[in-house]
């Protein structure tokens, strides 16, 4: 009980920032800040997971300060023009690929490997957050977080109950067939009750239709759970059961994002296509 009592207490502010940080953010770009200190941390845990979990040595500092600057320039990119630290970061990356020549440190190609993967998962699904928090998204923004809270939350409650048919039992045990189909109900009906409050009780997606905000459920379904179990397989990897502790009850930054790793950068191509229609 008192485990499920802090977790309540820190999934409800965790909730009330992340949503106040999108009705702010075409003021002033707080979500965009946010998720520079979340990439910061996720990069972090990554990497300490690597190194401890898989006995690696990837340069932790040095990647996170890559991470940051492929975030930050793709900030500056989605309302200027941010080419200038995007080109920084590349450079910083092979700058990376030659100093392992010199490190004379052991299993130096799954340094590289993991260093880049670091990048790949967890950097940059995060800095293509930036080009979907612009004013014009705001509905998709909060659609993103609330379909992955609820989604997350009817698998939990329909797989705690219902559960007897394992999804994945090689990397994720507990997870079941019954509650993924639980999450789907729960993110289907919240996508249909989103379209209509911001089509009608607060009309800041009138142009959107029921076919499109279904899509995007389906979407966050789908690579939501893919990214679910990719974090799951990297820590059955290295052996941990958290990504770390910074979120009582939760778990850390990757434990609690990990759905975002895959939705993002899909979310993101098919909101272009919605643009380009």
């Amino acid at each position: 009980m008192k485990n499920f009592i802090q977790r309540a207490i820190t999934g409800i502010l965790f909730v009330a920032v992340i949503l106040s940080a999108i009705f702010f953010q075409p003021e002033y770009k707080t979500l965009s800040f946010l998720f520079a200190v979340v990439t910061a941390l996720g990069l972090h845990e990554f990497y300490q997971i690597v190194n401890k979990g898989m006995n690696l040595q990837v340069p932790i500092g040095y990647s996170i300060a890559c991470g940051l600057l492929l975030y930050f320039g793709c900030a500056l990119a989605s309302i200027s023009n941010g080419m200038a630290i995007i080109i920084a970061y590349v450079f910083c990356i092979v700058a990376l690929l030659i100093a392992e020549l010199y490190r004379k440190k052991e299993q130096p190609i799954h340094n590289l490997a993991f260093s880049i993967l670091g990048q790949v998962m967890v950097a940059l699904p995060f800095s293509l957050l930036n080009f979907i928090a612009t004013p014009d998204n705001l509905h998709w923004l909060f659609a993103i977080f609330i379909l992955i809270w609820l989604t997350d939350t009817g698998a939990y409650l329909v797989g705690c109950t219902l559960g007897k048919h394992k999804l994945f039992e090689r990397i994720s045990p507990k997870k079941s067939w019954e509650g993924f189909f639980g999450g789907c109900v729960f993110a289907i009906g919240a996508s249909m009750l989103l379209w209509h409050i911001f089509t009608t009780v607060w009309p800041i997606a009138t142009d959107t239709t029921w076919w499109e905000w279904l899509i995007f459920a389906i979407i966050i379904i789908i690579f939501g759970t893919y990214g679910d179990l990719s974090e799951s397989l990297l820590k059955r990897t290295a052996n941990i059961k958290d990504s770390g502790k910074i979120l009582p009850g939760h778990g850390g930054i990757l434990d609690r994002f990990d759905s975002l790793l895959f939705c993002i950068p899909v979310v993101y191509i098919y909101l272009e296509i919605l643009n380009a229609l």
